[in-house]
Parts: C-alpha cells; sequence; structure tokens
C-alpha cells in the first residue's frame, strides 16, 4: 500500500476535533509495526494535563513547492566564509521566523500541519512499550542522550548530576516532497530517490530538562532565565539513570516541564557547501538578549565542512592556524564553547560531541569531568547510510554506551579517525569499500530504515535507534 493511500484513510481524523481519536490509534499494541505512528501510545490522564497533543504530520507533498530557501540565501555568491557566516545565519532565522516562532514562542498553539513542516515516518512508536523511546504525545519530542552535568564548567555547570534533553525533528515542504518519493510506498522505500533537493531545511528544537534554579549564570543568575516552556510526557531523568543501573525499577512516564534551548539545523546548500552540500547551523538561547523567546536565539556557529586537511592532525587543527570551515560567534554564551567538538568544530550544547570515559588505543582514558571531544556536526551526520554499519563517533563499535560508561575510540589524528572528518558529497558514504548506501546526512531517516527493517522481518538490516540526537 502506498503512503498517501494509507494517509486518505486516516485524513477524516486529522482535524483538530479528532485528534484524540487519531493518536489512540497508535497504541502500543500495533506501536513496532505502526509505520504511521504519532507517538508512542503513552499519555497523561487529565489530571495531570489537559491542553493539546501534537499530531505528526506524515502527510508529504505530492510536489515539490515553488517557493523555498534559494541556496546561497540571497546573501553569498559563493562558500560560506567566516566572513560571511553570520550573515548567513542571521537571513536563515529571518526567513524561518514567521512558520517557526509559534513552536518557542506559543508552544501550546504549535501545530506543524498548519506551519508546513513534517516529520519522520517509522520512528514515532515506541520500541516493545519502552515510554523513553518513539515521541511523546503533548509535543512530539525524541528522547536525548543523558550527559553529565561536569560537561560544563563552572560558574555555568548545572548543580543537578544530569542533564538531558528532548527536541521536536521538522523537515520543511521542499524536504518533505522528498521524502513523499523514498516513502512512496512506505514498506519498500525507495533510496535511489534519497537526495535532498537544494534548499531543503531540516529543523531539530530541543529543550533541556533542568529548571531554571538549576542552571547558574553569572550575567543573568540562571541560563535559562526568560525561557519558553515545553511540556512533555516522559520518564524523569533521574528514573532513567536508577532504572540503567537496576533494570528491576519501573519507567513511569511524568508531566514534566522543559525549556527550549537550542536550534540545531542543516540546509542543503551547495553553493554555501559546495563540497559535503549541507551546512550545519546551531542557535543558542541566550538570557543576555532582549525580547521574546524566540528573540533570544543566538546565532552560535555554522559548519559546512570537517577541515579535512587536518584531520589526520592529533590536536585536529590546520598547521597554519585555526579551523576554516568552522565559525564561532565570538559574542555567543561563555559556556557554548564547552561541548563543541573536536578541534572546536562545531557542536552545539545538546549534540553530545564531548564523551565522558572515552579509552584510547594509546592507553590513554578521559574520566569524570575530563570530558573527551569526540565529534561534529557533519563528522556526525556523515555516517548516516544503510545498512548501518559505522558509529556515529570515531569508533571500532557498532553502538555506544551510555554517557559515562567505559567506550572506546580511535585514536585522534589516526587513518581510521580521519574517516570521520571528510568532506564527502551526500550521495557518498562513509563504509562505501563495504557497499553502504548513503542516505545524504541524514540520520532520522537512517533510523526509519532500522525500524522498517525490523518491522518487516529484515533483522540482518535492523538495529537499534539510539537516544540522541537524530
Amino acid at each position: 500500500m502506498r503512503l498517501h493511500e494509507f494517509q486518505a484513510t486516516r485524513k477524516s481524523m486529522c482535524s483538530p476535533g479528532a485528534a484524540l481519536i487519531f493518536l489512540g490509534l497508535a497504541g502500543t499494541s500495533a506501536a513496532v509495526a505502526d509505520p504511521l505512528a504519532s507517538n508512542n501510545g503513552f499519555y497523561p490522564d487529565q489530571a495531570a494535563y489537559n491542553g493539546p497533543l501534537n499530531i505528526a504530520n506524515l502527510d508529504y507533498p505530492d510536489t515539490a513547492p515553488t517557493e523555498h530557501w534559494l541556496p546561497g540565501g540571497g546573501v553569498l555568491n559563493g562558500p560560506l566564509t567566516q566572513d560571511t557566516a553570520l550573515k548567513y545565519m542571521t537571513a536563515l532565522k529571518d526567513y524561518l521566523e514567521p512558520s517557526m516562532r509559534a513552536l518557542i514562542d506559543t508552544p501550546e498553539k504549535w501545530d506543524a500541519r498548519a506551519a508546513g513542516w513534517y516529520d519522520m515516518v517509522w520512528i514515532g512508536a515506541s520500541d516493545g512499550g519502552d515510554p523513553t523511546s518513539g515521541r511523546e504525545a503533548i509535543m512530539n519530542t525524541y528522547g536525548g542522550q543523558i550527559v553529565p552535568s561536569d560537561s560544563w564548567s563552572s560558574p555555568y555547570k548545572p548543580t543537578t548530576q544530569w542533564m538531558q534533553n528532548y527536541g521536536v525533528i521538522y523537515y520543511d515542504e521542499l524536504a518533505a516532497s522528498m521524502l513523499g518519493e523514498v516513502w512512496a510506498d512506505v514498506y519498500e522505500p525507495d533510496l535511489g530517490q534519497l537526495n535532498f533537493p537544494p534548499g531543503s531545511i531540516v529543523v531539530k528544537a530541543e529543550a533541556a530538562t533542568v529548571q531554571p534554579d538549576q542552571w547558574p549564570s553569572p550575567d543573568t543568575g540562571s541560563v535559562l532565565k526568560g525561557a519558553a516552556e515545553w511540556t512533555v510526557f516522559r520518564p524523569t531523568t533521574d528514573a532513567q539513570k536508577a532504572h540503567q543501573a537496576d533494570p528491576s525499577l519501573p519507567l513511569e512516564n511524568v508531566v514534566q516541564t522543559i525549556y527550549p534551548f537550542q536550534l540545531a539545523i542543516k540546509v542543503k546548500d551547495p553553493v554555501a557547501a559546495p563540497q559535503t552540500g549541507w551546512v550545519y547551523l546551531a542557535y543558542v538561547y541566550d538570557a543576555r538578549q532582549a525580547g521574546t523567546p524566540w528573540d533570544r536565539f543566538l546565532p552560535a556557529g555554522a559548519m559546512w565542512g570537517n577541515d579535512p586537511a587536518a584531520a589526520t592532525r592529533p590536536n585536529g587543527l590546520p598547521e597554519s592556524g585555526g579551523l576554516t570551515e568552522t565559525w564561532l560567534n565570538p559574542d555567543a554564551p561563555p559556556f557554548f564553547a564547552d561541548t563543541l567538538g573536536w578541534g572546536g568544530r562545531l557542536a552545539a550544547p545538546m549534540d553530545v560531541a564531548v564523551r565522558h570515559d572515552v579509552i584510547l588505543p594509546s592507553g590513554a582514558r578521559f574520566m569524570g569531568a575530563d570530558g573527551f571531544r569526540a565529534s561534529s556536526c557533519l563528522s556526525c551526520h556523515g555516517t548516516a547510510e544503510f545498512p548501518f554499519t559505522v558509529n556515529l563517533y570515531p569508533s571500532p563499535n557498532r553502538t555506544f554506551p551510555p554517557d559515562g560508561a567505559p567506550f572506546p575510540m580511535f585514536q585522534p589524528g589516526s587513518e581510521k579517525w580521519a574517516e570521520w572528518f571528510q568532506n564527502r558529497p551526500g550521495k557518498v558514504p562513509q563504509s562505501s569499500n563495504i557497499g553502504g548506501i548513503a542516505l545524504d546526512y541524514d540520520l532520522s531517516t537512517m533510523f526509519a530504515l532500522g525500524a522498517w527493517a525490523a518491522a518487516t522481518g529484515q533483522e540482518a538490516h535492523a538495529f537499534e535507534r539510539f537516544h540522541v540526537h537524530h
């Protein structure tokens, strides 16, 4: 059955008044094999929450829109540089504001359908009834990794032991028109169609689980002062850590308030990034700024390449000086630098580029507050391929442990390590030597294909959906 035929059977249930009926069809009894599940099937009772429930937008457009982001954004005549990155980021945020502001400033009114943003098929349902997996029902967020709060240094270190993030991932209409071609038959994806059109935009908005009084700032009293509020239905971070230590302890969802803190955006733009085709951009909440919560998201950094010429140097930096394919805003909040990736490559605070308890072939081990800068936006997303064969981090492991558990990685600057820090076009897989199919830097597609393989009996191609940014 083709995707539009699936959608036609549900369209009558997609009006706001029928939201609960539609969501109820995505219950846990069928969630594992339901490619069109809006969420993981867990709902709060009305005593705990009686507000709106978001519905995933999986009704991909049949044709590409005539109006979309133009490569170069109207501000570039060639590849991005250190001098043009801020102008490009400012233009992009202005472009997104009309359709995206409500997600931050008035989340209780957010409607992805009305705003023209789309979700990914196959990854809404829970994994075997796991309440931490899939999309939760209130904001449609995915769960992020749990990281130790000493990822940040004083005086910006949270007072909690752990921090987690929850994020929504949306594709614009142009990107979604391509997804509609890939998933025209939801049970038989056509990977030959997977090539995002130039101008495609994918937005990942993420919120922190720590409360404002738990994240100090000498500048404003709290890193989260004045931040917007999202409501989600998930187990607490402490409960998840307790369950990791003792799996017999139950995981129960609770209604929580979290705080939008990061916009991680990628744009298919061969003008700005002719080698990779993609620009990655991080906007971070800055309580020092004026205006609404949306207004306070500051352009913090951009990345359009991995600086591969420096990939075989142990510190990841060119011999002549700094990186040339990452730009960092000198006016970004000071804590932004704490979580940058290898050699200072772009990684936003919620991107988990810094790992703890990393073991290297040299025998070096990085534990506790001694974090190890292991990744970058492009090095992570460059592993998107099918079947899944390479770790998201430069590691020989096929999977990876929770942050803080032992994690072996290749030696920085080695030939194996450098494989993660190349500038490959989106159609070239990292593991081309063993026949991987590149997924144009899109990890959500990779996770969707893993869920599809598991549901359709192709266990050799199935893999876990990591609890991590997608």
